[in-house]
């Protein structure tokens, strides 16, 4: 259980970091913060695929990370 458990975290954790690796990058300039874009429509059109994949894997990285905790303490 706990081999299965290290494969899953290694898989999700690489997987992250690939899809972070790929994220849109933003101009940043003077006049505006690069995360000014974060709450507009504009932002989630541009490679909607990438940024839905990467908020659902770093969920679930998450998750198995708290479940791990939770069953390695008992």
């Amino acid at each position: 259980m706990e081999m299965l458990f290290v494969v899953l975290i290694f898989l999700l954790s690489i997987s992250l970091i690939l899809l972070v690796m790929f994220q849109p990058r933003q101009q940043q300039s003077l006049s505006t913060d690069a995360t000014s874009n974060l709450g507009k429509p504009s932002y989630w059109l541009a490679r909607r695929g990438i940024k839905l994949a990467t908020l659902i894997v770093s969920v679930l990285f998450f998750l198995t990370l708290f479940i791990y905790l939770l069953l390695a303490r008992v």
